[in-house]
């Protein structure tokens, strides 16, 4: 028996991975989690427009953007807990077949013209909902998929999927909104559901997931009230391993001041080139320029996550990008800022590839659900404040004022970065199994 497990171990080892882009699995999550990305777009960027005709009323609108944040802020945990209590493609599946229910609902209201404050308010909000509890799960899975040494690669190609989304949403969101509203909302239940379709047909071949469920499961407090403050319990515990690491710590720390920084800047432009009277279609140029730069960095990004030490690249994007943003201030010309923007984003991609890929090879496939969705509720946490930064600081800033305040923000996390060792020092993707391993907390969660 010993003998034949040995063998089969040896076997399983010598097996080559395939190549990222013949890994039918991984083609599948791809597409399925494209699809769950494009449907969040369409409907982002719908809803808010819809809400403005139907209501009449920008208070209302607003009030409906801000309940769906809210409400997606408030599921990210829980929705980690899942991704690690249970089967991550069947999360999969069950959060496209309700995104797909969902926007069947938002159609039937359209077609029928109950399209108003309530129905729009309460059918965002489920939407949000069902975005923070299902995002965790489409996240965890690429670590039940690939190997440490492709996660890298595979994180620069979500980066450059994520750009042109990015890209594409608005523009594909204004013309099926031209056509009308129902033929719109229509999409983004269509598009649910064949993120649905992909992800059935994905195999996860991680032995572990379902015996990690069932024992998560034996280990939940008996009773309704036990149960309540067990899942809350667990909903922060992937926050409270994070910051015992002292190498994942400093990466969220860094993670949350530069896209502060970053955001902060972006927001303060387009704020001040609405204020000085510029067009709808100029300021879409700027954001089309930021998609561009970010598109461009991602096709540069897998050869970079192979080639450079991990620390050396990610330090040397955010020099790149805090050095853009201290030229900001300076310029007011749209064609110059459209290139500033561009190379201030050129590096994110490799920088998010590089410390994502090192962040799930660190974090164990049982916590990782609750790790990412405790480092996604962060980041999301600090992006109100860009909006505010902008609309409080222009006024008694002015441009040169608040776009410096801006740039010094992204600068002190270049300033933590470079002096934070286990950063700095960190290694490219055939290193970051040991690195992480010299790093691994003892304590049980």
């Amino acid at each position: 028996m010993t003998t034949k497990t040995s063998a089969e171990t040896s076997a399983k080892a010598a097996t080559p991975t395939p190549a990222l882009w013949r890994n039918r699995n991984y083609l599948l999550w791809l597409g399925s989690d494209t699809g769950s990305a494009l449907g969040i777009a369409l409907h982002s960027f719908a809803v808010p427009l819809i809400a403005l005709v139907a209501t009449d009323s920008p208070a209302q609108a607003g009030i409906i953007g801000a309940a769906g944040m809210l409400g997606r802020m408030l599921a990210t945990l829980p929705g980690g807990v899942l991704a690690d209590r249970h089967n991550r493609r069947r999360l999969m599946m069950i959060g496209g077949m309700s995104g797909t229910v969902i926007g069947l609902g938002l159609v039937a209201a359209a077609a029928t013209g109950n399209l108003t404050f309530w129905s729009l308010l309460a059918l965002h909000l489920l939407m949000s909902v069902r975005n923070g509890l299902f995002g965790s799960a489409s996240d965890a899975v690429l670590k039940d998929l690939l190997p440490e040494t492709q996660l890298g690669s595979a994180l620069a190609a979500n980066q450059g999927r994520d750009a042109v989304v990015s890209l594409a949403g608005g523009p594909l969101g204004g013309i099926l909104l031209a056509v009308s509203h129902t033929v719109a909302l229509a999409a983004v239940a269509a598009i649910h559901a064949a993120a649905t379709l992909l992800a059935k047909f994905m195999v996860l071949p991680a032995p572990g997931r379902e015996a990690d469920a069932a024992a998560a499961k034996r280990q939940e407090p008996a009773g309704r009230t036990g149960w309540v403050r067990g899942f809350a319990k667990e909903s922060g515990e992937g926050l409270k391993w994070l910051w015992r690491r002292k190498d994942l710590r400093v990466v969220l720390l860094v993670s949350v001041i530069i896209n502060l920084g970053t955001n902060a800047s972006i927001t303060s432009v387009i704020f001040a080139l609405q204020r000085r009277g510029e067009s709808a279609a100029t300021i879409g140029l700027v954001s089309a320029a930021i998609g561009a730069g970010m598109l461009l960095g991602s096709m540069t990004a897998p050869a970079l996550i192979k080639r450079v030490p991990s620390g050396v690249l990610t330090c040397g994007g955010l020099l790149l990008a805090i050095a853009a943003l201290w030229v900001l201030p300076f310029v007011e010309q749209v064609a110059a800022l459209c290139v500033i923007l561009a190379v201030a984003l050129f590096g994110a991609p490799a920088i998010n590839a590089g410390i994502g890929g090192y962040f799930m090879t660190a974090v164990p496939s049982g916590l990782l659900g609750r790790a990412t969705s405790a480092s996604a509720l962060m980041g999301m946490a600090a992006l109100p404040l860009a909006p505010l930064i902008a609309g409080f600081g222009f006024p008694r800033l002015g441009w040169t004022g608040l776009l410096s305040f801006c740039a010094a923000i992204a600068a002190l996390a270049g300033i933590i970065a470079l002096a934070n060792k286990p950063l700095r020092t960190l290694p490219g993707p055939e290193g970051w199994a040991a690195r992480a391993a010299a790093y691994k907390q003892t304590s049980s969660v």
